[in-house]
């Protein structure tokens, strides 16, 4: 039995319950003036500096239970989403303090293993040969004892990416500890963003990022599946040197925030990695020099979806182990779709008994022109057409009954053509998207471009089932039934996997999760009917088909016709009468040596290392959407490769000494590979790709 309370207990608590409502009362109202006032400068910042997000602030409808409680230290407190709780304790500041000197103390890095590399000593590509030469030297600073790694974030530091704003009190406490040349800033939640703009200042912050010369980016209601896009997109505007050594703070545990660091730890490989380099970039300027002065067609990808091939099938068919499972299907199938073939994916046709209608290459190399030399006999291409890119080895162009092209993303040849077609009064051409790093990606580029709806993807699979075959049983890879002048290798698994279509997982790594990731870009940008046949990668919006579903397609298929609709999309871009002079031989050489006369200055701090390394990022960048900037394509991929290990070299251990030893000996080869990259442009700038098949 409950004692009843006295009634002068009652009228004790009901006192104190109303002294506390009173001075909450108080509280909110001394914080009220202040955070309107802070609002209205905030809103008038971001008005100024980011005015799309300021757009976002005005138009953003306040919910009505949204309301900031004011804590006893005079700091807000705010409803967690469920409202069964406050997102702070009942001492925001002292939590807060806490949180941040914890992460100052311990803090978590991004930090990326530079003693890999390709140790083909046959490959003397110039890109290759000064990787390996860092990567000696790396490991050899590994083997011989590394010095004590950094163990408290410094007063200076390339990134900060701050996942969770809550209510920002953190982010002040943590710019004014470091500066940080490039700081992110992600919140999904755009309530608790808005609700900031009453808590801090941000325009202080944002002015003061500013005078310092830093970049600050926001990323407010970013969903976690969309945040690696668009960091990838800042990452291409600035340099993946931005993101490649960060200070990691996780602001809060909540599951959108604890989701999109998962995200970008598990896909973080992708900056560093598909940069382009050098030899890639020269070769690709000429390939697309000397394929456009061969008057090839090029389709623009702005144009319209072609309405008549909407309904039509087509088979976009790679060489992955799901080929075999869908086989009986194509061949009772090929006169009733469009057969596109990507890359090795032909030779295992033709031993189906199947010819495509169309072949789809992106690779550049002289020995990618030789693998298809080896796959099949030259009267085998003559009967298909080619689907390719401008950076395609020119030779190829020869063999097939019709080629045509379009223009790849991020490459000095792309750029260098749009600029030459804007000078003869042409609007220029657009990319096919994501439509690399390999064929597949391509040939579902092109199908989606097109305007087809109604597409099979055979083979493409990104990776295997555990311990299961890596290609066709028809492929040039497999030992059985080659007659090839050549061994194929297969690329190697890494441990990493991906959902598999029809459940579990395969295995796979770093090229093909690169692959599958633009697949379902693609697929996100351009939805469609998309089948994926077999027991491959799993592709979000691409409907998971076991090849004993599949259903025969309807006869009637008129394969000429449409074959001559697909051809009709491409043009002469009229660019045959060029000559070396408009590559601007004299402007990348003078580039080549303003960086390295940055480079060469002397230094003593790991600070002057950093902002030297950040005036040679921003002089090339300078470059970007001018008419020179197939120079700036030339010349960044190289930069990134080893500007990224020496920023990170420079941060790496506790002792500047060490942190500068390793640099300055980067520093020396980086200038090397400079100085042969002129003398190679002035004697070779030209010449077609020479890294040859053994």
């Amino acid at each position: 039995m409950t004692k009843k309370k006295s009634l002068e207990n009652q009228i004790q608590e009901l006192s104190q319950a109303a002294e506390t409502s009173l001075a909450v009362s108080q509280r909110e109202a001394e914080f009220a003036p202040k955070a309107n006032r802070r609002f209205t400068k905030n809103l008038e910042c971001f008005a100024k500096y980011y005015p799309s997000i300021a757009d976002a602030i005005s138009t953003y409808s306040v919910e009505p239970d949204f309301c900031l409680h004011v804590e006893e230290d005079g700091y807000a407190n705010i409803d967690l989403p469920q409202g069964n709780a406050r997102f702070y304790s009942s001492t925001p500041y002292q939590q807060i303090t806490t949180q941040v000197k914890r992460a100052v103390n311990n803090p978590s890095f991004t930090l990326t293993e530079y003693t890999t590399s390709n140790n083909d000593s046959r490959d003397q590509r110039i890109h290759v040969r000064y990787m390996r030469e860092l990567a000696v030297y790396l490991r050899g600073v590994k083997e011989a004892g590394e010095a004590e790694a950094l163990k408290v974030l410094p007063s200076e530091f390339p990134t900060a990416m701050i996942f969770g704003v809550g209510l920002g009190y953190h982010i002040p406490m943590l710019f004014e500890h470091t500066n940080f040349s490039y700081s992110f800033i992600i919140e999904p939640d755009f309530k608790l963003f808005f609700a900031s703009l009453f808590c801090i200042d941000w325009s202080t912050i944002i002015e003061d990022v500013d005078e310092k010369g830093g970049c600050l980016f926001f990323y407010i209601g970013c969903q976690p599946d969309e945040l690696l896009g668009e960091l990838k997109k800042t990452s291409e505007d600035i340099g993946a040197f931005s993101i490649v050594r960060s200070f990691c703070y996780q602001h809060y545990p909540l599951p959108q925030i604890n989701e999109s660091i998962a995200n970008f730890f598990k896909d973080y490989f992708q900056f560093q990695f598909g940069h382009g380099f050098y030899n890639d970039a020269v070769t690709g300027l000429s390939h697309s020099y000397l394929n456009v002065t061969k008057g090839v067609p090029f389709y623009d990808a702005k144009n319209a979806p072609v309405e008549a091939l909407k309904d039509i099938p087509v088979l976009v068919i790679g060489n992955g182990p799901s080929l075999d499972e869908a086989q009986d299907f194509i061949k009772r199938n090929q006169h009733r779709a469009i057969i596109f073939a990507c890359g090795t994916a032909l030779p295992s046709l033709i031993k189906m008994g199947v010819t495509p209608d169309f072949h789809i290459l992106v690779e550049r190399p002289y020995r990618n022109y030789q693998a298809v030399l080896d796959m099949a006999p030259k009267e085998v291409y003559k009967k298909i057409n080619l689907l390719g890119v401008n950076t395609v080895y020119p030779d190829t162009v020869d063999l097939y009954d019709w080629v045509g092209f379009s223009l790849k993303g991020n490459e000095a040849g792309t750029d260098f053509i749009n600029v030459q077609l804007a000078m003869k009064g042409h609007g220029g051409l657009s990319t096919t998207a994501y439509s690399n790093p390999l064929v597949a990606n391509t040939g579902l580029s092109f199908a989606l471009h097109f305007g087809f709806k109604n597409i099979y993807l055979c083979g493409v699979d990104n990776g295997r089932l555990q311990a299961g075959e890596t290609h066709s049983k028809y492929s040039v890879y497999s030992n059985s039934n080659n007659i090839t002048k050549f061994k194929y290798q297969p690329l190697g698994y890494d441990g990493s996997t991906l959902p598999g279509n029809l459940g579990g997982v395969v295995e796979t790594n770093e090229t093909y999760r690169m692959s599958h990731r633009q697949l379902e870009d693609l697929v996100a940008l351009k939805p469609a009917n998309i089948f994926n046949i077999g027991h491959g990668a799993f592709i979000k919006g691409a409907i998971p088909t076991p090849y004993e579903d599949l259903i025969d397609l309807e006869d009637g298929l008129d394969k000429a016709s449409i074959i001559s609709l697909i051809k009709d999309q491409f043009e002469n871009v009229g660019l045959e009468d060029l000559n070396f002079d408009t590559l601007g031989k004299d402007l990348i050489i003078e580039a080549l040596e303003h960086i390295a006369l940055i480079a060469q200055e002397k230094i003593a701090t790991v600070t002057e290392a950093a902002d030297n390394l950040k005036r040679q990022e921003r002089y090339l960048y300078a470059f970007r959407n001018t008419r020179f900037s197939h120079i700036f394509h030339i010349i960044k991929g190289s930069l990134l490769y080893y500007h990224c290990p020496m920023l990170t070299s420079l941060y790496k251990y506790e002792s500047e000494q060490e942190n500068l030893k390793i640099y300055r000996k980067l520093n020396s080869l980086w200038l090397d590979y400079l100085s042969e990259m002129g003398q190679h442009f002035i004697e070779k700038g030209l010449d077609k790709c020479d890294w040859e098949l053994y």
